[in-house]
């Protein structure tokens, strides 16, 4: 039966109370059996894996200078239940404090090479072992304010307690509050605040085992913030951390449902994250496996989405590097990549096929080239077909000028992109540019009428034909091809305006009207486009904005009010295409932290059930409000998070129609 933890639900300024627990019931996320029994053993309780990407062990100092110890032994002798000794920071209150590179931890012996040394920036300072194999106090983790005292020995050994630290950071330890319950049960008179636990690795006969006390000094340090210590037997961090997660398992360490280690591994762990970029994994292939590898021991969902995203972007080369790493990735994440890698393969291929050239044929094949809609006679579609010609050329220039070539070429004069083709560097610097234009252009009082499975009949209640067939245009796109897209928001342009100059214009003869067109002067022509443009966006200075004006107000010159409205839809027509096709592949899998610099792409996140836990097989469900809120479904995870309309939603046209609205 396992005790409900402590009653601490996050870390205290001072120790809490423990309490005695009578009857105890076992979370079902828990695997079921007798507690666990801890007895010293040969501390590979893991596989050794040994990572070539990762760092080798430092070179420790060589030279000897035995006063350069920098603390003594405690004598556990004179230890008691309500007195301690010590002055090591405790760093419970609120966010751990690492202390990688930080100060020098307290069991540091430069005079005497000891197999044990600190992980971190200064690498090449060894760690005295005599606190650990004597038993003796561990300086960096005797936190006065905790109340649960550790013993490396067993309770008839006479050593006293190496480690003092809060209950907080084993609450959700089922063997360890084991020990804390039998201990408080047997405490008779002591003190009800404070509890001994008793690991039993020092036996009274034989060696102490020292691989095993290290390894149970870093899972105590880890919790506390405190730096790892290395040995020859796992030399890196990576495998350090590998050795530490083998003990939480060991010790049961779990939160409520299983999916993680609990509140406090988590909170230590992801100040590892921040501290040591583990998870950065942009500039190495080996790296990256070792994140999902990391990622699964260690149940971290931050760490395992970062790596799994960035290996399917990357997937053949880490397929290429054939490194004995990978096959410690488990089976089940090693299909979730595959099967990404090849959806991404597909998506790569149908942007390739629009955007090396911008061909988009079937564009003008619909309505465009039919004669059956009588209210649409009077639309000039081969204007609108000249000038998303003309745009395209534009755009075509501007980018050959930009990179050198379109699609890019890699390592050009023009660019320092490693391979040739639309990367994804490239194509974000595509989508930005357009974004700004849609944001330059786009009608922000026009919300979309549109479904993107009906098109034709939701554009009745249109008057003016010219907007009705465009968003006809705009509908036919979107379901010419799977997926289907979900319509933009806001999806039609301003329109250049004679009344920008002069307000009766509707109002005049034709004949005047024609008159008035003849002369306008530069300075007006320059007004009406100014006008058909959103302000606030018309200040920002972007290259590619500033080329487009200059081409826009070169193609305006000499057209009558009609031309310059068949322009911006031309125009516009080739940027509703374009920025439509790129959400798949230029919008990155949510909560990712290092994507500055990645050439490949990064938005095929890990999707079903956490690979760690038993059922991973099986779909993940969430309760979904459906729109109009006043039913709620059950429905995928995946589905409602990473669906092509999810993933559409969290694309710039989306989020600005948030904030438009």
């Amino acid at each position: 039966m396992i005790p409900p933890v402590p009653s601490v639900s996050e870390p205290q300024a001072s120790a809490p109370r423990l309490k005695k627990i009578s009857e105890r019931t076992r979370s079902n996320s828990l695997e079921s059996g007798q507690p666990q029994r801890l007895q010293a053993h040969d501390g590979s309780s893991s596989p050794h894996i040994r990572s070539s990407s990762a760092q080798p062990p430092a070179v420790r100092n060589g030279h000897t200078d035995s006063a350069r110890v920098a603390s003594a032994p405690h004598d556990a002798g004179s230890h008691s239940r309500n007195s301690s000794t010590g002055d090591s920071p405790h760093p419970e209150g609120g966010k751990l404090k690492r202390l990688f590179g930080g100060s020098r931890s307290s069991s540091q012996d430069v005079g005497k090479k000891s197999g044990a040394w600190i992980m971190g920036p200064d690498s090449n300072v060894d760690y005295n072992t005599s606190f650990l194999t004597n038993g003796d106090k561990v300086p960096e983790l005797w936190h006065e304010s905790g109340n649960v005292y550790v013993f490396l020995g067993t309770q008839s050994s006479g050593l006293g307690p190496s480690f003092k630290i809060g209950s907080y950071f084993i609450s959700t330890s089922r063997v360890l509050n084991d020990m804390i319950q039998a201990d408080m049960a047997s405490a008779g008179s002591r003190g009800p605040d404070e509890a001994n636990i008793y690991l039993g690795i020092i036996q009274p006969n034989g060696a102490p085992d020292l691989e095993r006390l290290v390894v149970v000094r870093n899972m105590f340090a880890f919790l506390t913030g405190q730096p790892l210590v290395g040995t020859r037997s796992h030399p890196t961090v990576f495998r350090a951390f590998l050795e530490v997660a083998a003990l939480l398992r060991e010790f049961d360490f779990s939160s409520y449902d299983g999916s993680s280690f609990g509140e406090p591994v988590d909170l230590a762990f992801n100040s590892c994250l921040e501290q040591l970029a583990l998870a950065d994994v942009r500039h190495s292939r080996e790296k990256t496996i070792e994140a999902l590898i990391l990622g699964e021991q260690m149940k971290s969902w931050e760490l395992y989405n970062e790596g799994f995203t960035h290996a399917v972007g990357k997937y053949e080369a880490i397929v290429d590097l054939k490194s004995p790493l990978f096959i410690n990735v488990s089976s089940d994440t090693r299909s979730r990549l595959e099967r990404a890698h090849l959806d991404l393969v597909r998506r790569q291929e149908n942007i390739n096929l629009r955007l090396e050239s911008f061909e988009f044929p079937s564009l003008f094949a619909g309505i465009a080239s039919s004669t059956a809609h009588e209210e649409y006679r009077q639309v000039r579609f081969k204007e609108w077909q000249k000038n998303f010609l003309k745009m395209r050329s534009f755009v075509l220039g501007h980018y050959k000028g930009l990179f050198g070539n379109w699609p890019p070429k890699a390592r050009s004069k023009k660019n320092h992109f490693s391979e040739s083709g639309l990367n994804r560097q490239c194509l974000k610097i595509l989508y930005s540019d357009l974004c700004a234009l849609y944001d330059l252009l786009v009608d922000r009082e026009s919300y979309t009428t549109r479904v993107a499975v009906s098109p034709g009949k939701e554009h009745e209640a249109f008057t003016d034909p010219r907007i009705s067939a465009l968003r006809m245009m705009l509908t036919e796109f979107d379901i010419s091809s799977p997926p289907v897209l979900p319509p933009i928001p806001y999806d039609v342009p301003k329109l250049p305006s004679m009344t920008s100059i002069r307000e009766d214009y509707n109002e005049l003869p034709p004949k005047q009207q024609a008159k008035f067109d003849k002369s306008i002067a530069q300075h007006e022509l320059l007004l009406i486009m100014l006008k058909s443009r959103n302000i606030d966006t018309d200040q920002i200075k972007i290259p590619f904005l500033s080329a487009f004006k200059e081409f826009e107000h070169k193609e305006a010159k000499g057209s009558s009010p009609q031309d310059m409205v068949d322009q911006r839809i031309g125009f516009w027509l080739f940027l509703y295409v374009v920025i439509q096709s790129l959400p798949m592949l230029v919008v990155d899998a949510p909560g990712l932290r290092f994507t500055e610099g990645v050439e490949y792409f990064l938005c095929e996140p890990p999707q079903g059930k956490l690979p760690w836990l038993e059922d991973a097989s099986e779909v993940r469900k969430i309760w979904y409000e459906v729109s109009g809120g006043n039913n709620i479904v059950e429905l995928s995870a995946d589905v409602v998070m990473f669906s092509v309309e999810a993933t559409y939603h969290r694309s710039h046209c989306w989020l600005a129609a948030k904030q438009w609205e």
